[in-house]
C-alpha cells in the first residue's frame, strides 16, 4: 500500500497524437527539484527512480510547470512570489529538461544548493480570495481563466456550506444542482460530481471525495485553495486539449501527479471526446459514480426528470446562441456576490 501512493501517474487528456506536452503539478515539480539537488527524492528510492523514467520520457516533448511553480513559490504570509524559491526550481527545472545528458540524469548524484530564503508561516490568514494575489499570479491578463478559477472557488464554498448543514443528503445534490444551474447559471460537471461522491456515494467514493475535498469544521481560504487547485489544474490540462483541437493544431496535454486521491478522483472520470462548434466547446464526460444503496431510487429518480432535460436544453442553447457581453458581466458579478456571502459563512466572519 505503502508503495502505491506513490506512484506517479499520467492522464491523457486527449487522442493519442505524436504532439504532446506534459503538465506536471506541485508534488512532481517538487520531486524533481529535490532529486536535482539531493540526487534523491524525499519519499524514497522508488519514487527517485519513478521521477528519472519520467524525466527522460516527458522532456522529448514538452514539460509545463507554470501553474506548478507558482503554486510552491506563493508566500501566503507576504502575498507575492518568493522569487528565490522561484530561481532555485527553474535551475533545476531547466537543467532536467534541457541542459542535462541521459546519462548525467541516470547517475546524478547531487549538487550545490543555492541560498533561498524560505517562505514565511502562514500566520495571516485572509479572509477572501480577492485579498489574496495566488489566483491573479496564476492567470495573469486571461481574465476568461481567472473568471472560471472563482466560479470553482465559489463551488466549493456551497459545497463546504452544504457539509455541515442538517439536510439529507440528496437535499444536498439538489440545492446545488439549483445553485449551478439557476443562481449562478453555470454548471461545472467535475464539482458537481465531486458533491455527488462526498453525499451520496459508497463509503469508498466518499473517502475519495473527502481526499480531494479534505472536509474540516473551521476551514481557512488557503486549506480551500489547495483543494480548488488540484481540480483546477486537471480541468486546465483538459482545457488546453480542447483548445488545441478548436485551432486545428491537435496537441495531447497529459496531467501528471503523485497525489493519491487526486489519482483516484480523475479515474472516476472517463472524456470520451467533446461536441465543438463555433460558439462552444462541451466536453463528453462519463462519471463513474456508485450511489450508496439508501440513496439510488432518489438519485436516479433527480437524474431522470431534472439532471438529463436539463443538461440537455443547456448544452444544446450554449452550442446555438453566443453569449453576450452583458451577460458575462452579470455572471461576474453574481459569481463575486455569491463568493462574498458564503467566505462569510464558511470561514465564520461577522
Amino acid at each position: 500500500k505503502g508503495r502505491n501512493m506513490e506512484q506517479i501517474k499520467e492522464y491523457e487528456t486527449g487522442n493519442n497524437l505524436e504532439n504532446k506536452v506534459y503538465m506536471i503539478d506541485s508534488n512532481i515539480l517538487l520531486a524533481m527539484s529535490q532529486f536535482y539537488y539531493k540526487g534523491k527524492c524525499d519519499r524514497g528510492n522508488e519514487v527517485t527512480e519513478n521521477v528519472k523514467k519520467f524525466i527522460l520520457k516527458a522532456r522529448n516533448y514538452g514539460v509545463l510547470n507554470n501553474f506548478a511553480i507558482t503554486e510552491v513559490c506563493y508566500d501566503y504570509a507576504r502575498n507575492v512570489l518568493n522569487s528565490d524559491q522561484m530561481n532555485k526550481i527553474m535551475i533545476a527545472y531547466d537543467s532536467l529538461v534541457m541542459k542535462m545528458s541521459e546519462n548525467e540524469i541516470l547517475n546524478h548524484c547531487g549538487t550545490s544548493i543555492p541560498l533561498a530564503e524560505r517562505n514565511l508561516p502562514r500566520t495571516y490568514t485572509f479572509k477572501s480570495i480577492f485579498d489574496c494575489r495566488l489566483p491573479n499570479y496564476f492567470f495573469g491578463k486571461n481574465t476568461e481563466m481567472l473568471g472560471t478559477f472563482y466560479g470553482v472557488y465559489l463551488y466549493f464554498l456551497k459545497i463546504y456550506s452544504l457539509y455541515f448543514k442538517h439536510i439529507s443528503p440528496m437535499q444536498k445534490i439538489d440545492n446545488l444542482f439549483d445553485f449551478m444551474t439557476e443562481e449562478i447559471d453555470i454548471f461545472l460537471g467535475y464539482e458537481f460530481y465531486l458533491a455527488v461522491l462526498l453525499f451520496l456515494g459508497q463509503q469508498e467514493e466518499r473517502g475519495i471525495a473527502a481526499g480531494v475535498f479534505k472536509p474540516m469544521q473551521n476551514p481557512t481560504l488557503d486549506h480551500i485553495l489547495n483543494a480548488v487547485i488540484d481540480i483546477f489544474q486537471y480541468r486546465m490540462t483538459c482545457v488546453m486539449t480542447d483548445l488545441s483541437n478548436e485551432m486545428k493544431m491537435p496537441i495531447n496535454h497529459i496531467f501528471v501527479t503523485m497525489d493519491k486521491p487526486l489519482q483516484n478522483y480523475i479515474e472516476h472520470n472517463e472524456t470520451y471526446g467533446m461536441v465543438m462548434s463555433e460558439n462552444m466547446i462541451t466536453p463528453i464526460n462519463h462519471f463513474n459514480v456508485s450511489i450508496g444503496t439508501r440513496y439510488v431510487e432518489c438519485w436516479n429518480d433527480f437524474y431522470e426528470k431534472r439532471y438529463l432535460p436539463c443538461l440537455e436544453k443547456r448544452y444544446i442553447k450554449s452550442h446555438t446562441e453566443l453569449i453576450s457581453e452583458d451577460q458575462r458581466k452579470r455572471v461576474t458579478n453574481v459569481i463575486a456576490e455569491n463568493i462574498c456571502k458564503y467566505e462569510k459563512e464558511v470561514f465564520g466572519i461577522d
